[in-house]
């Protein structure tokens, strides 16, 4: 897509659902389900029975029924970046119309994505600050808001357009200083608006208690390889970034703005780059998903469903694959009218559904399926944090030291559920992913206890409500993914510093 179209970034809205997906403290209703016993007929209902949520986005002027009515995840399209919210000095105003969406989104029980703290366009007042600055600007949005926002879009499209792999010159980017001249800034001697930017984020999120977690966002990064076969040197940059600074990153957005670009095509190894990203123990979301009609010769009927129902499927194979969202409702609203790559045509809230939304429902009522993400990580290293990180971070990665795997699987005394442990660790810190299965049959909640090492500390969960921080852990299900169907898994995850080797979880179902 020409730099031009990207320029015009976005401009649709959206009201809002009563979510099956709950909203539990802001954080992601995720549960790894099979498919639903019977069809259901809106998008954020099949979504919710396959364990992720459908979301689109919104502006205040379009709040309209279609939205209650289908989605359960809202990102505003405009209302959030710092060309309306951000003063010079890092400060907030106007945000009258974010504060209307977030409450809305909250009366509807939908889950919110904040979009976006740092980027390079639409900076408004921001453009050419400092990292100092972006810091503060960081920290009052996300404190504003607090769990009310799910995700927040921390740093976005930080990669150069044409598949270079490399970082944008343009600022906050200008701020990026390689110090040994390696042509990475991924050193502690390197200056890296990216680290920095998340750094500040972890800080302002621990400091608060919020579940938000916190994600970096880019187009053109959804395939293994682009149009011929060539390698997505973007998509390798982005992964490379979230290995690297995995410790402070929770999520991926692919924005999937399909088109005929050849950088943004719609690849065959679309579920092979969202499972690689996956292993890496993040979310991995589809953040503004439309599909260009040029991709299906000019049909938006059955040409455009069956893209459609391949990015859908894609996503449902991997089970860290824990949202969609479309980028606005119908094509005459669309930043991309033209190109009518959304599910509904009309417009003014008189919507009529496409091919492509009937498509997009069956791939949901088929629920999950294919291969599950097994979190395992490529031996890569985190770098340590520079000097001037507030020491409540988490704590650095050793440079000369490879993150580990480790699986465990526990002891089963209880036939109803067992529980198995995989272990990212690195020098210093780890991230554990709990895998709980039932049994041969359904069961309504789960209770995971493991004994940590001495020294081990858990200093973050999620998916899961837990007692006690060292020695003796107990995790027990929140109130969306208690109920698991026979054979079925869902998944829970938690940070820690110090050491973690040995666990062995104890799952007991009730």
């Amino acid at each position: 897509m020409s730099s031009t179209l990207r320029q015009r970034k976005r401009f649709t809205s959206i009201a809002l659902p009563t979510a099956v997906l709950l909203v539990v403290g802001g954080a992601a209703a995720i549960q790894s389900v099979g498919p639903a016993a019977a069809a259901e007929t809106t998008l954020r209902a099949a979504a919710a029975n396959a364990g992720l949520f459908f979301g689109v986005a919104a502006s205040p002027g379009r709040l309209s029924s279609i939205v209650a009515q289908e989605f359960n995840q809202l990102t505003p399209e405009n209302d959030m970046k710092p060309a309306t919210i951000a003063t010079s000095s890092g400060g907030l105003q106007n945000t009258g119309n974010a504060d209307t969406l977030v409450n809305y989104a909250q009366t509807n029980n939908m889950l919110v994505r904040g979009h976006t703290l740092v980027w390079h366009s639409q900076a408004g007042s921001l453009q050419g600050a400092n990292q100092a600055t972006l810091n503060t600007f960081i920290g009052n949005a996300i404190n504003r808001w607090g769990n009310r926002i799910a995700y927040w879009d921390v740093v976005n499209e930080a990669l150069d357009d044409n598949n270079t792999g490399n970082r944008r010159t343009q600022w906050p980017h200008t701020l990026n200083r390689d110090a040994n001249g390696d042509g990475d800034f991924f050193d502690s001697g390197d200056t890296d608006v990216i680290r920095d930017s998340f750094i500040r984020a972890k800080q302002v999120v621990q400091a608060g208690g919020f579940s938000t977690k916190l994600c970096i966002n880019d187009y053109d990064v959804e395939g293994l390889t682009v149009r011929g076969g060539t390698p997505n040197r973007k998509a390798n940059a982005l992964y490379d970034i979230v290995r690297t600074y995995r410790q402070y990153i929770d999520c991926v957005g692919f924005q999937a703005h399909f088109n005929d670009n050849p950088n943004s095509i719609i690849s065959d190894d679309l579920q092979a780059n969202i499972q690689r990203f996956a292993d890496l123990g993040v979310e991995v979301h589809i953040t503004e998903l439309d599909i260009d009609d040029d991709l299906s010769n000019n049909d938006i009927g059955t040409g455009q469903a069956e893209n459609y129902r391949k990015v859908v499927r894609a996503c449902l194979n991997v089970s860290r694959c824990t949202g969609i969202t479309v980028w606005g409702i119908a094509d005459s609203e669309s930043w991309r009218s033209s190109e009518r790559g959304l599910l509904f045509t009309g417009s003014s809230g008189n919507y009529q559904k496409k091919a492509a939304y009937t498509a997009v429902l069956e791939e949901l009522n088929r629920g999950r399926g294919g291969p599950t993400s097994s979190p395992t990580v490529s031996p890569s290293v985190s770098p340590s944090v520079s000097p001037s990180v507030s020491p409540s971070v988490s704590p650095s990665v050793s440079p000369s030291v490879s993150p580990s795997v480790s699986p465990s699987v526990s002891p089963n005394p209880n036939p109803g559920c067992s529980a198995s442990v995989s272990l990212n660790a690195w020098t210093g810190g780890f991230v554990a992913t709990v895998r709980v299965t039932a049994g041969s049959a359904p069961i309504n909640g789960w209770n995971v206890r493991l004994t940590l090492p001495s020294g081990a500390t858990v200093t973050n969960a999620w998916n899961a409500n837990r007692s006690g921080n060292t020695g003796a852990v107990q995790f027990t299900n929140v109130s969306y993914n208690g109920r698991v169907n026979a054979g079925q898994s869902t998944e829970f995850g938690f940070q820690g510093t110090g050491t973690a080797t040995g666990l062995s979880p104890v799952c007991t179902a009730s």
